[in-house]
């Protein structure tokens, strides 16, 4: 990692933090982007030093994106790694579920993905450098009140399979992170402990550093397909077979019960036409 620059989406909170935090210690340099700027520039300050900076960017808007990419190779001379973390989570029922919540995390969830995937090609292509896009264990393993987060996940994966293969004749590896549930304020402002909480094993919930030492050692190792924790790389290499295994653990786990709760309580608060 010494003296590499690594470009992290979402990275003023959170696992893209953490991460940056991680490419310091180990002596590289990051440049962190986020759609609130305030955020950003106390995380830069907090982490402090030479070898990071940061600014402002939506990846939902491509302008914005190639302009911070941009920014951090005239700081840093050069970017090669680029981490799409940027992603947000919304629960809600297919049947209840705001039509503006769907769309909103399918833009920034797949359409930001793209978007960073898009602008950072030609500074990869000069480094031969790296590319890691984080799905999840929810592209393989669809739980209730997900759908619209499910579908975005199961997307980006998608979308890292062609990449590796296009940008193959450039030097250009990919890598696709799956992470179980993890305690991060993403998790926790939306309440999904609420459904999730109670699931142990496999479909316990894990802390964020787990998964930032997983990206992290997938970053140096250039891998394709990265898994934390690694008891469930059954679930991610094959989800077919497990749905069925799925479904029974989680309603035995309580999901059930404080699903019909979820769907109780979200009819409700909505108002049809």
């Amino acid at each position: 990692m010494k003296s590499k620059v690594v470009f992290i989406t979402g990275g003023a909170r959170g696992l893209g933090a953490g991460l940056a935090a991680r490419v310091l210690i180990k002596g590289g340099k990051a440049f962190i982007v986020d759609v609130n700027a305030d955020a950003v520039f106390q995380q830069v300050d907090a982490l402090g030093g030479e070898a990071i900076a940061g600014c402002r960017a939506n990846v939902c808007n491509q302008v914005e994106l190639e302009l911070a990419m941009a920014e951090c190779k005239e700081r840093f001379g050069r970017i090669d790694v680029i981490v799409a973390n940027a992603g947000i989570l919304k629960m809600g029922s297919i049947e209840n579920m705001n039509p503006a919540d769907f769309d909103a995390v399918m833009q920034v969830n797949v359409n930001g993905v793209f978007n960073t995937i898009r602008a950072g090609i030609p500074y990869l292509r000069e480094t031969k450098g790296y590319l890691q896009v984080i799905s999840s264990l929810a592209a393989a393993i669809h739980t209730p009140l997900m759908g619209h987060y499910a579908a975005s996940k199961a997307a980006v994966e998608a979308l890292a399979d062609v990449a590796r293969q296009e940008l193959a004749l450039d030097g250009i590896d990919v890598g696709c992170v799956h992470p179980t549930f993890t305690n991060t304020a993403m998790i926790k402002e939306v309440n999904a402990g609420v459904l999730w909480g109670g699931h142990k094993g496999a479909f316990g919930a894990v802390e964020p550093e787990q998964v930032i030492d997983a990206m992290y050692r997938g970053i140096e190792k250039r891998q394709r397909k990265i898994i934390a924790p690694k008891t469930i790389t059954p679930l991610v290499l094959a989800p077919g077979l497990f749905h069925r295994v799925a479904e029974k653990l989680s309603r035995m786990q309580g999901s059930e019960k404080a699903l019909r709760k979820f769907k109780d309580d979200e009819a409700k608060t909505v108002i049809r036409p």
